[in-house]
């Protein structure tokens, strides 16, 4: 069951929303990789059940034979499930959030073990709050939280108008950048840290990742039990910690927006268009 909310404004329903697979390249199958007996997904419901702001919590996977074992997975720790497609994130999504009837999802990846509930309810109290006044709230454009603590809550009218209107392939899987890279056609909000720690990277991508994140968790006696602060404290006192995976800190920050995946994409398409024919 997840904490009951005391706030007062009026009652949304916001869901978070595991965005899952299993053909990562550089990590296999991380979402079921496990930190003291547990995989990953459940490390990241627990922490998430902490939360006062978040209703519910799905999965939102691949409807490929190779995520079968995460629905599996999902159905045997009594998590629900909703299973679209690999590379139209756009439908995916709008299909979780129609199943669970929410008037936004709270979007978080199998990337991020270490998701803080404070922070997250922080951001979704203030959704609620300015839901009239804003299209998207998020703590990443730009980025200074740490990386792995990436929190982006998407209406479900904002979902249902971006299924409407993207055609491009290439935004129908990122339409969280395509969002970004209209600020003139969305209210954003942005959540800023007092200090940018975007430096830091506390997400699983890599075996780096990993082992960074098993050493975080290796500190404290509870997976759901401590926090943004405790984790700069621990890092303070064990700054070997950071260096584990500073080679893979992902510096590509274009227009605020981190993603040296997409932007690379974004460079062959470009180079694809100016290429003789």
């Amino acid at each position: 069951m997840l904490n009951k909310r005391t706030h007062t404004s009026k009652k949304l329903k916001i869901v978070a929303c595991i965005q899952a697979r299993m053909g990562s390249k550089r990590l296999k199958k991380k979402a079921l990789l496990k930190i003291r007996n547990k995989t990953i997904i459940q490390i990241i419901i627990d922490r998430l059940k902490k939360s006062k702001e978040v209703d519910d919590i799905i999965l939102c996977t691949c409807d490929t034979k190779e995520n079968d074992i995460l629905a599996e997975h999902a159905k045997s720790i009594g998590l629900k499930c909703y299973r679209g497609s690999e590379s139209d994130l756009i439908s995916r999504h709008l299909g979780a959030v129609q199943k669970m009837k929410a008037d936004a999802i709270l979007k978080i990846t199998a990337d991020c073990p270490l998701a803080d509930s404070k922070l997250v309810d922080r951001i979704s109290a203030f959704y609620r709050k300015n839901y009239k006044k804003f299209d998207f709230i998020t703590n990443c454009f730009p980025p200074t939280y740490p990386d792995g603590l990436d929190i982006n809550i998407v209406p479900t009218r904002v979902l249902e108008k971006l299924d409407k209107e993207i055609k491009n392939p290439l935004y129908r899987e990122y339409f969280v950048t395509y969002i970004m890279e209209n600020p003139g056609k969305f209210r954003i909000y942005n959540f800023r840290n007092s200090k940018d720690m975007s430096y830091l990277r506390w997400t699983l991508d890599y075996p780096e990742d990993l082992n960074v994140i098993k050493k975080i968790f290796g500190y404290f006696k509870k997976e759901e039990g401590f926090f943004m602060a405790d984790i700069l404290k621990l890092i303070k006192k064990n700054p070997g910690i950071s260096k584990i995976n500073e080679g893979r800190v992902d510096k590509v920050i274009i227009r605020n927006i981190r993603s040296g995946v997409y932007h690379e994409e974004i460079k062959k398409i470009k180079k694809q268009k100016h290429e003789p024919r």
